[in-house]
């Protein structure tokens, strides 16, 4: 009887705890999809247009990129540090 009891407790541990790593793996995975992947899946074509809008509407473009992805850093956006990154190389690109 008491070995059973054990069983049921040992059982419903494996259960609890199993069910939480599998919670923590679908958070990990969530945060790299939002903050890694999906930004940068963003067409280059609209990394251009924005890069060209900041190169004609602004004196000091590559300042005025940095300034947006400083920040995105500043609120630790990680999928809009991705974006400006890519923006800023973008700018670079066009002004050499």
């Amino acid at each position: 009887m008491l070995d059973m009891i054990f069983q049921g407790i040992a059982l419903f541990l494996l259960i609890f705890c199993g069910s939480q790593v599998v919670i923590f793996i679908g958070l990990v995975l969530w945060v790299v999809w939002i903050d890694a992947i999906k930004p940068r899946m963003i067409p280059e074509a609209e990394i251009d247009r924005i890069a060209g809008d900041i190169i004609a509407s602004y004196a000091d473009p590559e300042g005025e990129a940095f300034t947006r992805h400083q920040y995105a850093w500043d609120r630790s956006d990680g999928a809009e540090q991705t974006y400006w990154h890519r923006v800023r190389k973008a700018v670079r690109r066009h002004l050499a």
